[in-house]
């Protein structure tokens, strides 16, 4: 278990989390869909279906994961099974159906199709640390990270959040560390960026070095860096966008040796290992995140 996308969310002052937590979100736990449901969505264990236990705690930090699954009805099945009825209902009254009638019969179709129909699941993890007072979900999109926090919100009754976010356009400090060719100690270049112009041109470079001429004349045109790579203290590396999402959050191959091996560990050991590896970075590298942009 390791988050590969971070979303940051940063949490109200006001905020405190309920001595209830886990009686809480045992009120909100995954089920399966119906036969007549399109998707089902809930908390599931972070050990895995087999346990009970909805959440995992190491000193202030939590750990949750919700597990949704959602019917798979492929459009060309249904449109096909409608035309199939409109073309009856024409030939049997002489009538073309249109309108809410139209969609109505869709529905139905769908409802009828829905037994018949195979499942998708997927988890989403996510963390809470009361000491940085942020929230941080493992979601490639907004969306998928704002389900993840409507659960929460849903489950604790109340999540004061807003994504973190700094005063000033993010592209701005992206396109002044590459005019400067340098950044805050603690951080180096990766070898991925991406550049844009005002006409929405955009140019973007893999397994490329930031600080070469190349990069120069770029910007020297009136280009700004969008999304940038970093590494920081040689132990993750990633992918900073625009929005302040990161992505491809990965551990170097210098912080996994530093590791402690786990001989003959248990699944639940594992994911212990895991976490408190990933919110012991996180704590350390979010506050460092946070200076750059000051």
């Amino acid at each position: 278990m390791w988050f590969r996308n971070l979303r940051i969310y940063t949490l109200g002052d006001d905020f405190s989390l309920p001595d209830n937590l886990d009686e809480r979100l045992q009120q909100h736990p995954f089920r399966a869909c119906g036969r007549q449901e399109l998707a089902s969505f809930g908390w599931t264990s972070p050990f895995g279906t087999a346990h009970e236990v909805l959440s995992h705690q190491i000193g202030n930090s939590y750990l949750f994961c919700a597990r949704k699954e959602e019917k798979v009805l492929p459009s060309a099945v249904i449109q096909a099974q409608l035309e199939e009825a409109l073309e009856h209902i024409e030939a049997e009254q002489g009538r073309k159906v249109v309108g809410k009638e139209k969609q109505n019969l869709k529905e139905d179709i769908t409802q009828r199709l829905l037994p018949q129909a195979f499942s998708r699941f997927r988890n989403t993890w996510g963390m809470l640390d009361t000491d940085l007072g942020i929230v941080v979900v493992d979601a490639s999109a907004a969306n998928k990270a704002e389900d993840f926090l409507g659960l929460l919100r849903s489950s604790l009754g109340s999540l004061p959040v807003k994504p973190w976010f700094c005063e000033q356009p993010t592209e701005l400090y992206f396109t002044e560390w590459l005019k400067q060719a340098e950044i805050a100690p603690g951080f180096t270049f990766g070898a991925e960026v991406e550049l844009r112009d005002s006409d929405d041109g955009i140019v973007r470079y893999r397994q490329h070095e930031l600080t070469g001429t190349e990069i120069e004349t770029h910007l020297a045109h009136g280009k700004q860096a969008t999304k940038i790579a970093l590494e920081w203290q040689q132990r993750v590396n990633f992918v900073l966008e625009q929005d302040l999402a990161i992505k491809r959050f990965k551990p170097t191959d210098l912080m996994l040796d530093e590791q402690d091996k786990l001989v003959d560990a248990t699944a639940e050991q594992k994911i212990d290992a895991d976490f408190a590896l990933l919110s012991g970075e996180i704590k350390a590298i979010f506050p460092q995140l946070v200076g750059l942009f000051k």
